[in-house]
């Protein structure tokens, strides 16, 4: 097994973790929510506007779930799948 992951899942877990294909759209409103939720610290607020940092993003896609406009996109495949959100779960 530690070979599988070595070889196997890091590289490609690695080549997946792109953070430029994220795409903020017109409606961010630069509320800071996805900043302050992420759970390993990797959005900064600049400007007033998300910029996540590829050393610390896990891919978790906090972010752009819990945006309140979902203005947040991971490619161009984000729209059409919408946001999650988890019943027991606040914002």
């Amino acid at each position: 097994m530690p070979y599988f992951t070595s070889r196997v899942a890091l590289p490609e877990y690695e080549k997946m973790r792109k953070t430029s294909h994220f795409t903020l759209d017109d409606t961010c409103i630069g509320c800071g929510l996805c900043a302050r939720k992420c759970p390993d610290k990797a959005i900064e607020m600049r400007d007033g506007r998300p910029v996540w940092v590829k050393e610390r993003c896990i891919m978790c896609l906090g972010c752009l779930h819990r945006c309140p406009k979902f203005a947040i996109q991971y490619d161009d495949r984000t729209r059409e799948h919408g946001q999650y959100r988890h019943p027991g779960t606040r914002v």
